[in-house]
């Protein structure tokens, strides 16, 4: 009877996963936007008035050096509408205008006050372009988390991490009123919420039952709505309604103080209650959140009046270190459940990533300074472009050594494990040899969790004869007329979860936890199949070790037909003694 073959599976993603990719996109685009214009002033320099005022307008610091005082009140009111954006209050600074008019209200009298900034220096706008891209980069981690492993701590953390920077004034530069405030709004809001967001991770990590962890998100949620409404309304009556908000700014502060402390707690009592390595994962993640708010809030209480604008910067920069430190969690602790193979993948796309980055860059400002001094910058160009692209496959192989030499250890101690196991396999004098190096040492080599031989009667069924931790749930016997071998058998093949193969599989053994299928050849017969598995969820081998593991199971056919042969001739000269005899 004719088999049909089986037609390649179609992936389609379902309703919730394409909204959920949209609402996240959506979100990173909206948050790179907002900051990844302030990228200009490595070109065109902020201007820093200097200043610093509360909620109410009123200064309270301000260098020397500049007119306005300490005590005194700026009037937004008399403010054009169009420049009432970033800088006019809060913390002074501007793009566009370095010499600016305000209207301070001083002692009773109002004054008319006129301003020149100073342009921010060298240092400071390098470290505002790296936070600036640290920002985008948390960003793009925290979405990747989410997707790949959506839930309510990935969830949160991703909220996190688009609360990281403040409010860009380029944009505020090019956008109108009141279309502006839409981004003042969403800006501040996401500020707000923060502190909230980071109360749910934290929970997550206390409470582990879904239901309890739906009803903290709920309650996350609705202070993370709170706040950051509290936090937003405040500015815009501060900025553009010209109305006081200092005593809305501290009931702000007050509740975002509580929300930090009770963070504080719920993070202690996860720890103290965690063992072992899992209280050590906690352990860095709480540390790393805590020098990141520690930083903030220096930043905050000490910038500008103690401290230098690019001493601000790397203040602001730790705020990538809770993201790095999940992600460091994520690949060698497999927090989250993410599988290896994917945060391999994440890690070798970063790494490109930077890499070309620190290229691009390079090529740019080499040019740049060579067009400065000479007449050939084009050629300069060219040569850069094509000493680049010379080393791509070069550079290609260094980033994946790096990878596993650095970060993926345990994978490389897999593949070169797999490579001894395809030399000495071949080297076995009994089939029992042969059987446990494929069931037992490449089990322990892969860190799978079982696996299986079902070996071929003479009816053609196949049945499982030699196992490791077979599971209950897989079946142990495969009629002669089943797909996957009629596949096998036609192809020659080996199945590995690729294209139509993948559905065979799944259909043939009804268990999601099946990783890897094989066949074993006795002359050009499909004489028994090897199968391996993972109780953990998602796929668990990496293309190079799938390859390594095709290469095993290959020796192992040719280590069986080995001891076939010689069984064979011993039988044989054993039968012509006889005859002799």
């Amino acid at each position: 009877m004719a088999i049909p073959a089986a037609s390649l599976p179609k992936v389609n993603l379902r309703r919730a996963e394409w909204i959920r990719m949209i609402v996240v996109g959506f979100f990173v685009v909206l948050a790179a936007v907002r900051v990844a214009p302030d990228l200009v002033r490595v070109v065109y320099p902020l201007g820093e008035f200097e200043y610093v005022t509360n909620g109410d307008g009123v200064v309270v610091t301000a260098a020397p050096r500049i007119a306005i005082h300490k005590g005194d009140r700026i009037l937004v009111g008399r403010i054009k509408p169009f420049d009432r954006k970033g800088g006019i209050v809060g913390a002074g600074y501007t793009y566009d205008n370095p010499n600016r008019v305000l209207h301070v209200e001083r002692r009773g009298r109002v004054l008319e006050i006129h301003l020149k900034a100073r342009p921010e220096t060298v240092a400071g706008r390098a470290l505002s372009a790296l936070r600036i891209g640290l920002f985008v980069t948390i960003v793009v981690l925290g979405a990747i988390l989410f997707l790949v492993q959506p839930g309510i701590a990935t969830a949160a953390i991703l909220a996190y991490c688009l609360a990281n920077e403040g409010p860009s004034s380029w944009i505020s530069l090019q956008i109108p009123n009141p279309w502006r405030q839409l981004f003042d709004w969403y800006d501040n809001t996401s500020i707000g919420a923060a502190s909230a967001a980071l109360l749910l991770f934290a929970s997550c990590l206390l409470v582990e039952e879904p239901r309890r962890q739906r009803i903290v998100a709920f309650v996350a949620a609705a202070l993370a709505a709170a706040l950051g409404f509290l936090n937003a309304y405040a500015y815009q009556l501060e900025t553009y309604a010209a109305k006081p908000a200092a005593g809305l700014d501290a009931f702000y502060d007050r509740a975002t103080f509580l929300v930090t402390w009770l963070t504080i707690g719920v993070f202690f009592a996860a720890f103290v209650r965690a063992r072992g390595d899992e209280r050590r994962r906690i352990g860095s993640i709480v540390a790393a959140f805590a020098l990141a708010s520690a930083a903030r809030l220096a930043s905050e209480s000490f910038y500008p009046t103690h401290i230098r604008p690019w001493e601000n910067g790397v203040l602001l920069s730790a705020t990538v270190l809770p993201i790095l430190v999940v992600w460091v969690a994520v690949i060698r602790d497999r927090f989250f459940n993410v599988d290896l193979v994917v945060s391999r993948a994440v890690v070798y796309v970063a790494l490109s990533a930077v890499l070309a980055g620190i290229l691009i860059a390079s090529e740019e400002v080499g040019t740049y300074v060579f067009m400065q001094n000479t007449d050939l910058a084009y050629g300069f160009l060219i040569v850069i472009t094509m000493a680049v692209g010379s080393m791509t496959g070069k550079l290609r192989e260094l980033i994946e050594l790096g990878v596993d030499r650095f970060i993926f250890r345990d994978r490389q101690a897999r593949r070169k494990a797999l490579e001894l196991m395809a030399g000495y396999i071949l080297d076995a004098e009994t089939i029992p040899d042969v059987e446990r190096a494929l069931l037992e040492d490449a089990t322990h080599a892969l860190h799978l969790s079982f696996a299986g031989i079902l070996v071929r009667d003479d009816d053609g069924t196949f049945r499982l004869r030699a196992s490791y931790e077979w599971p209950e749930t897989c079946v142990v016997e495969l009629e002669k007329n089943n797909a996957l071998l009629a596949a096998i058998a036609r192809t020659r093949g080996t199945m590995r979860f690729s294209g139509k193969e993948t559905r065979l599989i799944k259909e043939t053994f009804e268990n999601e936890q099946l990783t890897f299928a094989a066949p074993l050849f006795l002359g050009r017969a499909v004489n028994a199949l090897v199968v391996y598995g993972s109780s953990r969820i998602g796929l668990e081998l990496d293309p190079e070790e799938r390859e390594a593991l095709i290469e095993v199971v290959a020796h192992a056919s040719i280590a069986i037909n080995a001891i076939e042969l010689a069984r064979y001739r011993s039988e044989a000269e054993a039968a012509r003694n006889v005859v002799h005899t």
